[in-house]
């Protein structure tokens, strides 16, 4: 029954859209009429500021957020209660954090404004600021603070599997600072665990589109947008370069990942070099750095939907007024009934999409287990997080074509959401489900329950916690979901974040902070349930742990 299941799921998910898309793909790059040709090569090679952009974004950004979260992990084994700072930020997708963040940093935004209001240096915007409102900067920097929870997370999943306390204090006797033990020993080994993630990060960063209509550059568009925006334009000569365009992402991709899979052994070999015996001396000043980064970080969140909230209540508010001259509903009245039917999409789809997918990892774990390979990560499983989502999402529209105006629209946007919710609930829930000790089930079935029953009322019960977790993981992607909701809704879809980047990109921050705001607060909402669910848990025995305790 699992393995079948199992089967299906493969299918559905991962091979007819990963498979079917990229040989579709393939077949229309021979096409006479949209297929590639010289002209669209030249094309796209002599967009050198599109590719340096491009490359820059996905290599840079991930590597950032990657070392951040190693700089920022040693805290993790601390306090464990740091990650339940990650909740907040994790809950906001990256739409509305890029909304939030140029509400806070622009040249005219909150915290500019509280400079001006303290120093009284800053009575206009300030000119050459450094994080600009549309610049590839600005796409770093969003990508960077939203992936770094994310490669936190991922961390601490990791930490749990790892004696890393141990492994610090046989480094620390041999004359390593705790700092530097930690960048010897422990992440190597990190480093090594986080291919994938890594390898999730670096496809989302080359291929995100939603972040650079944002606060990308015009004149610099990425390679994804590029691709994006031909899309849209039907001359067989347009569609040529979008199709070029397409491939020339897979490329970059391959590339990308091909170095990824190197990054922890070459830091591996230089770990053991001399050049970072000296590194990091100043322990004390490193540890303090990162308890104030943390703190910071967890301000960053509170302070995003902070101004989120007021901009969608502020009737004028110029610079630079610390806040709004006067308080007003009278935006979300006039835009409610505009609202309403993105909301209600958002919440069915991220619903059925999340559910899906934390049942679907479920099966492909338990399938993992009795195949007794429960230790490694599926490739194949996370395959679709992979390859970039421009020219897969453009596959299945090339695909399902004429589908998509019968009114299935709306089931086939359910289907790509769920593509991408397997793969993060897998993620998330790999480590609790295949670490789950085999020693309850038998004591289960000790006591006379069937091996399908230990299953249900024992293994599923002790899990609450990481199936609540991959769940408000896999409702925040299926919320942040914004390419794949695009093409195949075909504009009769709606949600949350197609109408954010509609809005906000035309430069409307107030009517585009509506949308933001209530993009953020439906996956806080899950996060904070999930989080009160785990607090009223702890310390409770299941029945069969209640049962075993007597046996």
């Amino acid at each position: 029954m699992v393995r079948a299941l199992s089967v299906a799921i493969k299918f559905a998910f991962i091979v007819l859209p990963v498979g079917g898309g990229v040989l579709l793909l393939l077949l229309t790059s021979f096409s006479a009429e949209s297929g590639i040709t010289n002209n669209a090569v030249y094309t796209i090679l002599n967009e050198r500021a599109t590719l340096v952009s491009t490359l820059l974004v996905a290599v840079v950004a991930p590597l950032m957020a990657c070392y951040l979260a190693l700089w920022l992990a040693p805290g993790l084994l601390k306090r464990p209660r740091l990650q339940q700072l990650l909740s907040p930020v994790l809950s906001v997708p990256h739409v509305a954090f890029a909304v939030g963040l140029m509400l806070l940093f622009s040249p005219s935004g909150w915290l500019i404004r509280v400079v001006e209001g303290i120093t009284g240096l800053l009575p206009f915007p300030p000119q050459g600021w450094p994080l600009p409102e549309k610049s590839v900067i600005t796409v770093m920097v969003v990508l960077v603070l939203k992936e770094l929870p994310f490669l936190l997370l991922m961390i601490a999943a990791q930490l749990k599997q790892v004696p890393a306390s141990s492994w610090l204090t046989q480094a620390q006797s041999y004359g390593y600072s705790q700092r530097q033990a930690w960048w010897r020993v422990v992440a190597p080994e990190l480093l090594k665990r986080l291919t994938l993630p890594m390898a999730a990060v670096i496809i989302y960063s080359l291929s995100v589109v939603d972040i650079p209509l944002l606060v990308g550059s015009n004149t610099e568009a990425l390679l994804a947008q590029r691709v994006y925006e031909w899309a849209f334009q039907f001359s067989p000569e347009i569609q040529s370069k979008a199709v070029t365009g397409a491939w020339a992402l897979m490329v970059i991709a391959v590339l990308l990942l091909f170095l990824n899979s190197l990054h922890a052994g070459l830091y591996r070999k230089w770990a053991l070099t001399k050049a970072l015996r000296k590194q990091w001396s100043n322990t004390t000043f490193s540890d303090k750095a990162a308890k104030t980064t943390w703190i910071a970080f967890g301000f960053l969140s509170l302070a995003i939907i902070a101004v989120l909230i007021l901009q969608s209540v502020a009737s004028s508010w110029f610079y630079p007024t610390l806040m709004p001259e006067t308080l007003s509903l009278n935006r979300w009245q006039s835009e409610w009934h505009y609202l309403t039917e993105p909301s209600f999409n958002s919440i069915w789809l991220a619903l059925t999409s999340a559910l899906l997918g934390v049942i679907f990892a479920v099966v492909l774990l338990q399938h993992q287990r009795e195949q007794k390979q429960k230790d490694s990560l599926s490739v194949w499983v996370l395959i679709a997080l992979f390859v970039p989502q421009v020219p897969l999402v453009l596959s299945w529209q090339m695909l399902l074509g004429e589908h998509l105006t019968q009114g299935w629209n709306v089931l086939w946007v359910a289907w790509s959401h769920t593509v991408y919710t397997v793969p993060y609930a897998y993620l998330v829930l790999h480590g609790a489900y295949t670490q789950f000790d085999e020693q309850w089930l038998v004591k289960a079935q000790s006591l006379g329950y069937s091996a399908r029953q230990a299953w249900w009322k024992v293994m599923l019960p002790m899990l609450r916690t990481p199936l609540a977790t991959a769940f408000a993981i896999a409702f925040s992607v299926s919320i942040a979901q914004y390419l794949p909701t695009q093409w195949l809704g075909q504009g009769l879809t709606p949600t949350l974040t197609t109408e954010a980047v509609s809005v906000a990109s035309g430069g409307d921050w107030r009517i585009g902070s509506l949308y933001a705001l209530l993009q953020t607060v439906l996956p806080l909402i899950v996060f904070i349930s999930v989080g009160l669910l785990n607090t009223g848990l702890k310390g409770k025995k299941t029945k069969a742990e209640r049962y075993a305790d007597y046996s």
